[in-house]
């Protein structure tokens, strides 16, 4: 049943081709009623008119994919989805991780969250990591290209009437053939260490700004360096946003990132006469 609801959209995944929408995005949201983490797809984000942002609130009718046996999976009308407000950054983040970093919503390892999926299917919640060990690019195989064109004929032959067709050359979506890793350690007992791969929308639209601008070697070395400061433990709160796909459901990937600054301390007042 369709339900109107308040989101905080906290992420976007790079956009997929698609048989029946052409190009579409996957964002996750907090739900406002809830406090909840949900998964809400399919949108053609590129091709509306009034996008939204990561931590723009939206009004939108929802409903749960009962095709999708993971929970937080739901469907939206895209069409009816309407920008309601924004919490910015800067003296705003404590307005951000009071409604991310519910308790429900934070998992102390990958593995408990791991144990949470093989429990109920849980598939969306952050982690803060222990230390940051490393922050890689890594080549995708020639094969992912292949079947990333193979997708992209068919969602061509088949496209939806949710895509301007006179707007498709002009917004055609490129090929990524890099993939950013995280290599970290988390509060799990005996934790040896995860390598998992970023599909943030935002990490890959820097790196082709990067690219552009200074070549692939100065651009792909800018793209990890802002990770890296994203993700420095010694100045920022940071924690992991995880999310797994439907087809490898114990497999966890990176979907965002919440980096808050620490806060500053304070100041004391001077005692008299100091």
């Amino acid at each position: 049943m369709w339900e109107k609801k308040k989101l905080l959209v906290w992420g976007k995944t790079y956009p997929e081709f698609s048989k029946k929408y052409y190009e579409t995005v996957c964002s996750g949201a907090v739900d406002a009623d809830t406090g909840k983490l949900v998964r809400i797809y399919p949108i053609t984000l590129r091709y509306k008119e009034d996008q939204f942002s990561t931590y723009d609130w939206i009004e939108a009718e929802i409903e749960r994919n009962t095709s999708d046996f993971r929970p937080e999976s739901f469907k939206i009308q895209q069409n009816a989805i309407r920008k309601v407000g924004r919490i910015d950054a800067g003296k705003s983040w404590p307005e951000r991780t009071k409604w991310v970093l519910r308790p429900s919503n934070v998992f102390p390892s990958v593995e408990a969250l791991q144990h949470a999926e093989a429990r109920d299917h849980t598939s969306l919640g952050l982690v803060k990591p222990k230390q940051i060990v490393d922050v890689v690019m890594k080549w995708r195989p020639e094969s992912e290209r292949e079947e990333w064109e193979h997708h992209r004929q068919e969602a061509l032959r088949q496209k939806d009437l949710f895509v301007d067709a006179e707007k498709t050359t002009a917004r055609d979506l490129q090929y990524v053939p890099v993939k950013y890793h995280v290599k970290f350690v988390c509060d799990a007992t005996n934790c040896t260490g995860h390598d998992l791969s970023i599909l943030d929308w935002g990490t890959y639209n820097l790196h082709r700004r990067m690219i552009a601008q200074r070549g692939p070697a100065e651009g792909e070395r800018a793209v990890i360096n802002a990770i890296r400061e994203n993700l420095d433990l010694s100045k920022r709160d940071a924690f992991l946003f995880l999310g797994n796909t439907k087809a490898h459901p114990h497999n966890f990937m990176i979907v965002g990132i919440l980096s808050p600054p620490h806060e500053k301390p304070a100041k004391q007042p001077l005692l008299p006469g100091i």
